[in-house]
């Protein structure tokens, strides 16, 4: 996963503290996942993998009893993948087959799709986030109603619909992303630890104006493009919990909060950032002022992705339904490696010829007609991968195995 290195400004002034709790910084804004979100997979790799990743993490979405949805990155450089459905629980690589449900329930992948216009250069972020966006396809078909992953998991995994409508990523359009992903700190090469979440998180975003997004990605003019022709950007935080309903945000309007408490010294603080505001300022009538624009800041830096959450999926609802917009892509990273917006997904509309002809194609019964043009034509090319596990230490893949006719046994003599 790629991420933008930024500088961040701290605001300090002189004697109250006011912070945001240290729960709310996650992707999730400190929201455990409660309800079945069965379509939400992670891609785990094998642990005999040839390339080596610590905590090697991917998001996606499962739109077919076979596919998964998730981002180009995830599936460039990692061979051989399992997909994890059903499962609230993130469960190290190296620990896969010690669990039972990824024991039991996982599932190899087999095949994958990305636009060849993609191309995985991490010194290059407006190439690497390019059309960022990959279709997979597991070794066998996933059974919806297997009572096996209420037992060894979490819930019955099923698929989500498809975004193909604009309509649904326009500005200030509630959603909400999925993933495992770190709080809110980049992972140095030099840092062993593991900071993926151990249980699926969400957060509540609102779809940001791409003019004012692109703001924030100048030092980068190769990406304006991109993000026009091919990205959503999202920034502050939604309205919208896990099951699609309104949710009110607190504000300092509201008195006092869960997140805050009163200090011996008449302070009220909450965790980690200090940010002072003088006797003297609030006197002088801008305290309000500088608390905007503090809780604007804070707020945008938690409602979004960090490292790991790559290919989570971006959700709206469409009525009461839940419809996949988009896949997580890009954040940027400040000076003391933290995560931050705006934060960039690829989207399932700008790309929904590449998706519909490669959903459609199995079998060719349902392939429309302009997915049956040459690539020139269609307006795309892709790179397919068809992966064998035959010579895998982990054994071949479901689809390998060869069923051979059983043969009478014949008495001795």
């Amino acid at each position: 996963m790629v991420a933008i290195k930024i500088d961040c400004v701290f605001l300090i002034v002189i004697a109250s503290i006011l912070q945001l709790s240290k729960t709310q910084r996650r992707i999730s804004a400190g929201h455990p996942v409660q309800t079945d979100k069965g379509y939400v997979v992670y891609l785990t790799k094998s642990s005999k993998s040839e390339k080596y990743y610590d905590f090697w993490i991917c998001g996606g979405a499962i739109v077919s009893k076979v596919h998964i949805i998730t981002s180009a990155a995830c599936v460039e450089d990692v061979e051989f993948m399992y997909a994890v459905a059903g499962y609230k629980k993130y469960v190290p690589n190296h620990r896969i087959d010690e669990d039972q449900c990824t024991k039991e329930m996982k599932k190899k992948v087999i095949y994958t799709c990305v636009p060849k216009l993609y191309e995985l250069d991490y010194a290059r972020i407006e190439k690497w986030a390019y059309i960022d966006i990959a279709v997979v396809k597991v070794e066998s078909e996933f059974d919806f109603n297997d009572s096996r992953y209420t037992k060894l998991c979490s819930y019955k995994p099923r698929t989500i619909q498809i975004n193909y409508d604009p309509k649904y990523q326009e500005p200030n359009t509630d959603s909400i992303v999925f993933g495992w992903g770190h709080e809110e700190k980049w992972r140095r090469p030099e840092d062993a630890n593991d900071y993926n979440q151990e249980n699926l998180r969400y957060a509540p975003t609102l779809i940001h104006n791409k003019r004012e997004c692109k703001e924030s990605f100048t030092n980068i003019p190769q990406l304006m493009s991109v993000i026009d022709k091919y990205m959503i950007c999202t920034l502050d935080k939604g309205n919208l919990n896990e099951e699609g309903k309104l949710i009110k945000t607190p504000t300092l309007a509201d008195g006092c909060t869960p997140n805050m408490k009163l200090m011996a010294n008449g302070e009220i603080a909450c965790e980690e950032d200090e940010i002072f505001i003088s006797d003297e300022t609030r006197r002088s009538g801008k305290s309000d002022n500088i608390l905007a624009r503090i809780l604007k800041t804070q707020q945008s830096r938690r409602q979004g992705i960090c490292q790991n959450d790559h290919g989570g999926p971006l959700v709206t609802w469409v009525g009461a339904q839940e419809v996949l917009i988009g896949v997580a892509s890009v954040f940027r990273v400040t000076g003391d490696s933290r995560c931050a917006g705006p934060y960039l997904y690829t989207s399932t509309q700008c790309n929904g010829i590449f998706l519909d002809c490669i959903l459609n194609s199995s079998g060719d019964k349902t392939r429309r007609a302009i997915c049956k043009k040459p690539p020139i034509e269609r307006g795309f090319h892709t790179i397919e991968k068809h992966i064998s596990w035959r010579n895998h230490p982990d054994g071949p893949a479901e689809n390998e195995l060869v069923m051979r006719p059983q043969r009478p046994i014949r008495p001795y003599g």
